[in-house]
């Protein structure tokens, strides 16, 4: 059983790291992407206009968890490789996931965005349509505390699962902002968004523990799971429900625009120069709900199991031999255990609910960042915060700027939260020809490889990489010449003087 939580752990890892919570932080720091205000409605793209046309325009990628590396689970120590659970080891392990073990997923495909100056040029418009994956499973930290506590033999112990949760959605976001500079230091934004949800599921518990004790393994939820999907679902959710819902899934487009919700959300934000070269940049993007048209079912589960257990004493005085002989012996009648219960226990049936609201995932983006050498080179820290059913992400990215010609943006940062100081963001913006800017960005790079063996296969994984994004995009632009531009013209810097004053908002 130890070989099998070990591979669990390291799927979940390798899985997450893979494919990868947050937007790419890297983007703050190029200025002539066209995309930047998507972090900040302030923010006012370099060139007067732009089009952004699917599948062309803009594709960001983002897979990762709060706590797990590769590294944590298989690593070397007095000349051989050993796992998180080696005797004297689980201790470490069950450090790493003290709390939650979070796993998340964003993905984002710009289809038709649109920006204009204004004739002022103080002023810029916005309008988008995007489509939006989002996804999060959270798996309960205390479960993973069995790891360094175990069971004790003389009483029991209680594992509560109350947090266990997972979320997605998808849906299309149809947007229009403005932004508009109001003197020398200071812009604002902002967006008004509509929202067509297409997919949505929700598992929230309301109560759900294990207590173990020496020789018996009780478990018990209770929780809603809400589902809106352009299926056929059922009365009844139980193993033959989740069997039925495979010949009811849609085979065309059609069926997959069907709504299934809607919902608004709004972003606001503002950049202040206090003096030329600094900078500071406050947004919050993404506020609001949707409203899915969902099929509430009622997760309830109550067994006991009374078997042969192993207890943490027994796993660390044992020796390998015996460790795997204890565990093979209990791991088929625990395993059916665990799918009997799965099976017939976590069942509900359809309430009359006609459907739940939801947040979006809100995010909060903070920046402070100087510029020198007629915005040549630029130095910063952003942070970007997301609130995420109901428990909040953070990452901290300091980044720098190389800005030589106006048409070649340059940016490298580091990633504090995830980096573990073992990965680094680069990204850049340039424009190759008038007409068409190109744009590539990761927060994470990693340094570290290895190789896996699994089965009759390998692959290469990225050893300490706790999130792995990517961003990309190849927008048309007008109004920005590279042989004749000024090194300097972003946003046409303007006297306060000069601003209009009958100039509606």
């Amino acid at each position: 059983m130890k070989k099998q939580l070990i591979a669990i752990l390291a799927l979940l890892t390798v899985g997450t790291t893979l494919v990868k919570a947050q937007e790419v932080n890297t983007l703050y720091f190029l200025e002539n992407a066209p995309m930047r205000h998507k972090i900040n409605p302030a923010f006012q793209p370099v060139s007067n206009v732009f089009v952004g046309i699917s599948p062309l325009h803009y594709t960001s990628l983002s897979v990762g968890n709060n706590a797990l590396s590769f590294s944590d689970l298989i690593y070397k120590k007095d000349g051989k490789y050993i796992t998180g659970l080696y005797p004297g080891e689980a201790d470490k392990l069950s450090n790493r996931l003290k709390n939650d073990l979070r796993l998340t997923t964003n993905a984002e495909l710009a289809l038709l965005n649109f920006g204009a100056r204004t004739k002022d040029t103080l002023g810029y418009f916005y309008v988008g349509l995007n489509e939006k994956i989002e996804g999060t499973v959270v798996l309960p930290g205390d479960v993973f505390g069995i790891l360094n506590g175990g069971l004790d033999e003389t009483g029991g112990r209680t594992v509560s699962l109350k947090s266990l949760a997972m979320n997605i959605n998808a849906y299309a976001e149809l947007s229009a902002g403005y932004s508009r500079k109001i003197d020398k230091k200071w812009t604002v934004g902002g967006k008004l968004k509509f929202l067509y949800g297409h997919a949505f599921a929700d598992l929230r518990t309301n109560t759900a523990y294990l207590k173990m004790y020496p020789d018996q393994l009780q478990a018990s939820i209770n929780g809603d799971i809400n589902i809106a999907a352009p299926l056929s679902m059922p009365d009844r959710l139980d193993k033959n429900g989740f069997s039925g819902l495979g010949g009811s899934l849609p085979t065309d487009i059609r069926s997959y625009l069907k709504p299934q919700g809607f919902g608004g959300a709004v972003d606001l934000g503002f950049t202040y120069k206090p003096v030329e070269q600094l900078q500071i940049a406050v947004s919050v993007t993404d506020l609001g709900f949707v409203y899915w048209k969902s099929a509430t079912y009622s997760v309830k589960g109550d067994t006991v199991y009374t078997g042969p257990v192993m207890h943490y004493s027994e796993i660390n005085n044992s020796t390998a031999d015996e460790q795997n002989t204890g565990f093979n012996a209990i791991l088929d009648t625990i395993g059916s255990y665990v799918s009997s219960f799965a099976q017939n226990s976590l069942v509900g049936n359809r309430t009359g609910a006609n459907g739940v609201a939801r947040m979006t995932n809100t995010r909060l983006h903070v920046g402070l960042d100087a510029n020198f050498w007629e915005n040549k080179f630029g130095i910063g820290v952003y942070s970007q915060t997301q609130f995420r059913n109901r428990r909040v992400y953070e990452e901290v990215t300091l980044g720098l700027a190389l800005r030589p010609v106006n048409w070649f943006n340059l940016a490298l940062s580091y990633s504090f939260m995830n980096g573990r100081w073992s990965s680094m963001g680069l990204g850049f913006s340039f424009m190759p020809y008038d007409g068409l800017n190109l744009t590539l960005m990761t927060d994470y790079i990693p340094f570290s490889y290895a190789d896996v063996k699994y089965a009759n296969s390998s692959f290469t994984v990225p050893y300490k990489a706790q999130q792995i994004n990517l961003g990309i995009g190849v927008t048309i632009v007008f109004g920005t010449n590279p042989s004749t531009a000024k090194k300097r013209i972003y946003v046409k810097d303007v006297d306060d003087n000069s601003i209009p004053t009958n100039t509606n908002l």
